[in-house]
Parts: structure tokens; C-alpha cells; sequence
């Protein structure tokens, strides 16, 4: 005969009773199943990859910026500090660092040649890897993401669009002058910048994703990519009014590195579980088990995808069974 099922011990039934809880509600397992997607994508790697990648080419992209604009509009100093200033309004901690160096070498053509392609090719990483993160997300096939050649032709508007919407997330600082009141500034650094983050995700996916969903699919992640780069900006101008500021010239360093560090992480993580959240909407990934036990459909989807995700050649078949209740 076969053994009776053991009975749940108190703890399982605690859980057992969360975990209905959170099915029935529809925002909590929206939420859950954001989390738990975020994690069997292994979301902590790539925001950390995100954060490496971003890092070492966030300086050397915005050295770029400044000094092309310093070649182009060298006429027009005003319209070219007004353009640096909306810029780097959206980077804490490194702004005076960038225009200074940019002021170094702006004599030096053979310097800035030289800094342009090291701008290149640290940023064309950097959207290298946001591809492989959208890929992975919307868990498009290894045997359907495009070849190198491809990845980096795409990489190139992806760089630009970034810059654009750059230039656009601090333009209130230069588009309501001196005459515009305070509410109206409050406004325009608000609404700007969550313009312009949402741009920023729907043409990235637009750009670097294989995997093409509807328009409308994509309006959660965008708004929640919005809102997110302007919570980020105004932590990044606290981080830098409440310390970097106040720190002396021996730990003003160790404040500058470990705070645009930590700002780069947040940044790719913001961006991460804005994808999720889109991906889970749009794919039904939700409501998903909190104990592991009686798994939903959702469930059974999401980890049925996941290895047919890894496939890396074309025609390959993969027959997989889950079963609903592991136990």
C-alpha cells in the first residue's frame, strides 16, 4: 500500500495559508511573481554585470558627450552648457569630474580620438549586455538571439537613444528659464525625467530585443522604468548634498566611487524589474506558489521555459513534465 501523506507541520500550514492569500489577491501575486521571475532569471547577476558594464562606461561616454559638443558648438556657449548642464543633471557624484576632464583635453585632437573609441567600445558593452538582458527576461531561445554583428549594429542608435534621452531628462533646467515659477520647475523635473525614462525602455526594446510584443504590453514597465529613474535621480542629488559634499578630500574618493557604484546597481535593477514586471503581465506569469507545493499553471509555464530558453540549436525538441505538486 502505498504511504499516507505526512501532515503538514505548522510552520508548511502558515505558509500554505500566506500563500492563498497572496493567489487571491491580484497586486500581491503580481508582486510575487515579479520577485520570483527576478530571481530564477538570475536578476542580482545581470544587475551586478549591468552595474560593471555601466561603470566603467558611463564616465568615458559622458567625457565624449561634452568634449563633441565642445568641437560642434564651440560658437555657442551658452546652447553647449546648457545641453552639459541638463546632461549631467541625471548622473550624481561624477558631473564636475566630467567637465573638468573634458576641459583637459579638448585641445588634444589625438586625446579625444583616442577617448571617443574607448567610449565606443566600454558603452557598446554596456548595451551589449542590456541585450542579454532583455533577451533573457522575455526568455527568447540562445538559437534566436542575433549574431555579434547584428548585436552591435543594434548597439549603436540603442547608444544614441540613451544620450537622447539624457539631454531630455534634465531639459527643464534649461527650457523653463529664469522666468518660470517654482511650481512649474517642480513640473518639468518630475515629468521630464519620467518621460524620458519611459522612452528610454520602450526604444531599447524596440532596439535590442528579439522578441517584439505589443505596444500596449510594454506601457506597465515603461512607467515603472519613469518613475523609477526619477526616485533615482533625486536619491542621487541626496546622496551627493548629505555626503559627498560634506566628505573631506581623503574620503571624498572612496564617497565618489562607492556611491556612483551603488547608483549604477540600482539603476540596473530598476531597470531589470521594470522587464519583469511587463514580462509577467504580458505572459500571465502570475499567480505563482510561495511554498513550492500545489504549483499553478503560471508555474508550471515559467519553469517549462526555462530550460527551453537554453536551447542553442535550431530544430532541437525538448519534452518537459513538471509535476503540479512536487511533494
Amino acid at each position: 500500500m502505498p504511504d499516507a501523506p505526512a501532515t503538514p507541520n505548522l510552520f508548511d500550514r502558515v505558509v500554505d495559508r500566506i500563500d492563498a492569500l497572496q493567489r487571491g489577491i491580484p497586486p500581491l501575486a503580481v508582486v510575487h511573481g515579479v520577485v520570483k521571475k527576478y530571481g530564477e532569471d538570475r536578476g542580482g547577476q545581470l544587475a551586478m554585470l549591468l552595474a560593471y558594464k555601466g561603470f566603467f562606461s558611463l564616465f568615458p561616454l559622458l567625457l565624449a558627450f561634452v568634449t563633441t559638443l565642445g568641437l560642434l558648438l564651440r560658437e555657442n556657449d551658452e546652447l553647449r552648457g546648457d545641453l552639459i548642464d541638463s546632461t549631467l543633471a541625471n548622473v550624481p557624484v561624477i558631473g564636475t569630474e566630467i567637465v573638468n576632464g573634458a576641459d583637459a583635453i579638448e585641445g588634444s585632437v589625438v586625446v579625444l580620438v583616442g577617448s571617443i573609441l574607448v567610449s565606443l567600445w566600454a558603452g557598446l558593452g554596456l548595451l551589449d549586455m542590456l541585450q542579454e538582458s532583455l533577451n533573457s527576461v522575455w526568455e527568447v531561445r540562445q538559437v534566436d538571439r542575433p549574431p555579434w554583428i547584428v548585436r552591435r549594429l543594434r548597439d549603436l542608435p540603442g547608444a544614441l537613444l540613451i544620450a537622447l534621452c539624457a539631454v531630455l531628462s534634465g531639459a527643464g533646467r534649461w527650457i523653463l528659464a529664469d522666468g518660470a515659477g517654482d511650481v512649474a520647475r517642480w513640473l518639468a523635473g518630475v515629468l521630464l525625467p519620467v518621460l524620458a525614462g519611459a522612452l528610454a525602455y520602450l526604444g531599447l526594446h524596440w532596439l535590442l530585443c528579439a522578441r517584439k510584443v505589443p505596444f500596449v504590453a510594454q506601457l506597465p514597465g515603461a512607467a515603472a522604468a519613469g518613475l523609477g529613474w526619477w526616485a533615482l535621480q533625486a536619491l542621487g542629488g541626496w546622496f551627493v548634498s548629505r555626503f559627498v559634499t560634506q566628505s573631506s578630500d581623503t574620503y571624498g574618493v572612496f564617497v565618489v566611487v562607492l556611491g556612483l557604484l551603488s547608483w549604477t546597481y540600482l539603476l540596473g535593477m530598476l531597470y531589470l524589474y521594470s522587464i519583469e514586471l511587463a514580462a509577467v503581465l504580458h505572459d500571465r506569469r502570475w499567480p505563482r506558489s510561495l511554498s513550492g507545493r500545489d504549483l499553478t499553471d503560471a508555474d508550471l509555464a515559467a519553469y517549462g521555459a526555462l530550460p527551453e530558453r537554453e536551447i542553442r540549436v535550431a530544430g532541437t525538441r525538448l519534452d518537459i513534465e513538471v509535476p503540479r505538486d512536487p511533494d
